[in-house]
């Protein structure tokens, strides 16, 4: 593959801080790797939890954001304490993440407990797998003690899914007006959504110029779904650096060329708002696959903002 070739040639490797690494306890993890080869695709590597940490470095990345959430009531507690304790074990390399239910009986006071008591830097909620609206009722008190404590959200609701099979259910649970209503109550809480909004990209970077703490995740946005899905990534430069009309639903194009001549030029205008992520381990390829065409495509600068600067700023240099 072409981009095997650049990563040969590449004279210099950045280091990188991942803010999109899953880890579940084993079982947890089995499950979720089962679902992929069953739904989507095969996995790659499966490390343990405390393995995970040396793999990714050999791939550059030195640091990063541990994620978890649930889909069954009573089980966020756990996942919060087994993240607070791979945190305990590993401060220089992970920023946890801890994970409610909304809406279970005491998921306030567990939302509070993860955030508080076990000081975790943030929250994934996953309306997909959780079945809930980023604006529903029960996801205020989410946004509010996200934005009371400092804290960072890190909620994916863009409507691509690995399985089509309740397609018009996640459509409607991630359709764009429902974020920005959510949004526009705490319009300054800093909020990551993974994938670029995948593939209602162009509609989440009109919301950089409203929400000045929205970061967008570039995990399999950049070359990775494809890859995931058996194509090839060609070199595609020179690329023409296209522009598209705002307030428009463009989705993203097929061929990989014109995908990049939308993302680069957006990228290069906000490059303080972009964070590096692989979806790890999640994944039918290798982690530094979107590094290498970061890489590629990216100016130095900017590369070195998007692959550890901006995710530094954001988490602080260790800790949780």
């Amino acid at each position: 593959m072409a981009t095997q070739e650049h990563h040969a040639a590449s004279p210099r490797r950045p280091r990188a801080f991942d803010v999109h690494v899953h880890l579940f306890p084993g079982m947890l993890a089995r499950f979720i790797w089962r679902w992929f080869e069953e739904n989507a695709w095969p996995i790659r590597h499966k490390p343990a939890p405390e393995e995970t940490f040396e793999l990714l470095a050999r791939y550059g990345i030195e640091r990063m954001v541990g994620l978890c959430y649930t889909h069954q009531p009573g089980v966020a507690g756990m996942l919060n304490d087994f993240m607070a304790e791979l945190v305990a074990a590993n401060t220089e390399r992970l920023v946890g993440f801890g994970t409610v239910l909304p809406g279970e009986e005491g998921f306030k006071d567990e939302l509070r407990r993860a955030l508080g008591e076990l000081n975790l830097s943030g929250i994934k909620i996953h309306c997909h797998v959780q079945k809930i609206a980023p604006d529903d009722d029960h996801m205020g008190p989410v946004f509010d003690t996200i934005a009371e404590t400092g804290k960072v959200l890190q909620i994916h609701c863009g409507p691509v899914s690995k399985s089509n099979a309740h397609k018009d259910e996640i459509d409607e649970l991630c359709a764009v007006p429902r974020f920005i209503r959510a949004m526009r109550r705490t319009p300054d809480i800093k909020v990551i959504v993974p994938h670029i909004g995948y593939d209602e990209v162009q509609l989440y970077l009109d919301m950089l110029d409203e929400f000045p703490n929205l970061y967008l995740d570039t995990a399999m946005a950049f070359g990775g779904y494809r890859v995931a899905r058996g194509e090839e990534l060609p070199d595609a430069r020179p690329l023409a650096m296209k522009t598209y009309e705002k307030n428009r639903k463009p989705r993203l194009p097929e061929p990989w060329k014109p995908a990049l001549e939308q993302l680069v030029p957006q990228i290069l205008e906000r490059p303080d708002r972009f964070l590096f992520g692989t979806d790890f381990p999640n994944l039918p390829y290798d982690p530094d696959l979107e590094m290498r065409e970061l890489e590629r495509y990216l100016p130095e600068e900017v590369l070195r903002k998007v692959l550890w600067d901006n995710a530094a700023a954001l988490f602080g240099s260790a800790g949780r």
